[in-house]
């Protein structure tokens, strides 16, 4: 059998890929006067890799454009998994975001 690296990720991307599991996610969990600003029937999926003007190539966890304020907006999620308890995690996902 093959190896599956990083097998929390694949599992996020694969299920959060799903424009109707992520909306309904959001619908679930955003507060409700976000929710009010938020067309969730709007949301896109975006690519998951970015280059940055230093030429560094960047990934991101899962990006969906939407209508926010009848605007073009963007919702980022970010889930970080960990196996073990870790006292800054905060500051990892300042820095990632």
């Amino acid at each position: 059998m093959k190896e599956v690296y990083n097998p929390h990720d694949k599992f996020f991307k694969e299920i959060f890929g799903k424009v109707e599991v992520t909306k309904d996610f959001i619908e679930n969990y955003l507060p409700e006067n976000i929710l009010k600003i938020i067309d969730t029937n709007t949301l896109e999926p975006q690519k998951d890799s970015f280059i940055t003007e230093d030429l560094e190539e960047i990934f991101s966890d899962m990006l969906f454009k939407v209508n926010i304020n009848n605007k073009e907006g963007y919702i980022y999620l970010l889930f970080e998994h960990k196996s073990y308890k870790e006292k800054n995690i905060s500051f990892q996902l300042l820095k990632y975001m």
